[in-house]
């Protein structure tokens, strides 16, 4: 079977861990998962001119603009309570090439609101166009945490959404926002980490679990990890339960080491699918 090609697109952050620095951000998670599962990947992204991290990416094809500093986060997991994260640095918007490639699908992967929806969903054409949507709905806030703002989505806009990916700390204070995404969004997967999914297809809802043999030692990027093997298993053609599957799998594999550690053994998903129900 011929590769599926991917346009995958958002910052590629420093991630700090004490003293070290290491790739991180939303799209980078999918680059790297998506690459791992097979597919041909062509990653567009920003980033600073004191990007440390050019060996992170080595082995994608890359449109990288570079300027500025690059998005940099500092994550914490206090014991019983959600993530938080600190941003020390932003880079610039990621905007549009001149001339997209021919793809399958373009997932829409930002950290912290550095896509214009409208201009990619242009830049797309009859491209289909797949959103994680946990990059709108972040800002900086006091004390240079990151905070959740609410995304007031234009409907328009999301009626042009092929595919969207969305899990539970992503609608803190975000009203209905899951309902609108599911009135206009045609697939939907909306994730509770440990509790495994919903996959929301025109209103009808199918519950997939996890892979019950994973031993978590870092959650990072676990929801872009599922997010990327989902949209690219609906890009091959898989059903939404199977696809969902995919993703479950590949975020497995990525919780069992630090900072996207494990980030090269993702194509071991394959083999965890069928454990999962």
């Amino acid at each position: 079977m011929t590769a599926a090609r991917l346009i995958t697109v958002g910052h590629v952050t420093h991630d700090r861990y004490g003293d070290d620095i290491v790739a991180g951000g939303c799209a980078f998670y999918a680059a790297r998962t998506q690459a791992a599962l097979g597919a041909d990947v062509h990653l567009v992204t920003a980033v600073g001119d004191d990007f440390a991290c050019d060996d992170a990416l080595a082995g994608l094809t890359v449109d990288v603009t570079r300027g500025g500093l690059t998005t940099l986060f500092t994550n914490l997991y206090p014991a019983g309570a959600l993530r938080v994260q600190r941003i020390e640095a932003t880079a610039p918007m990621v905007a549009p090439p001149a001339r997209l490639p021919d793809a399958a699908l373009v997932h829409l992967a930002p950290v912290l609101q550095e896509i214009d929806l409208a201009a990619w969903l242009a830049a797309a054409g009859d491209r289909p166009v797949a959103i994680a949507v946990q990059g709108w709905i972040k800002d900086r806030g006091p004390g240079e945490t990151v905070v959740q703002t609410p995304w007031q989505v234009d409907g328009a806009l999301l009626a042009r959404v092929a595919f969207a990916a969305c899990g539970e700390e992503d609608l803190v204070e975000q009203g209905d926002l899951l309902d609108r995404l599911c009135r206009h969004v045609p697939v939907v997967a909306f994730t509770h980490g440990k509790r495994g999914c919903d996959v929301i297809v025109r209103g009808r809802t199918s519950k997939v679990g996890i892979y019950p043999h994973a031993v978590e030692v870092d959650p990072t990027g676990a929801g872009d990890t599922f997010a990327a093997g989902f949209f690219l298993g609906l890009a091959e053609g898989r059903d939404p339960v199977a696809a969902a599957k995919l993703g479950a799998a590949a975020a497995s594999v990525v919780v069992e080491g630090r900072g996207g550690a494990t980030l090269a053994r993702v194509g071991e998903a394959h083999a965890r699918v069928a454990q999962i129900a």
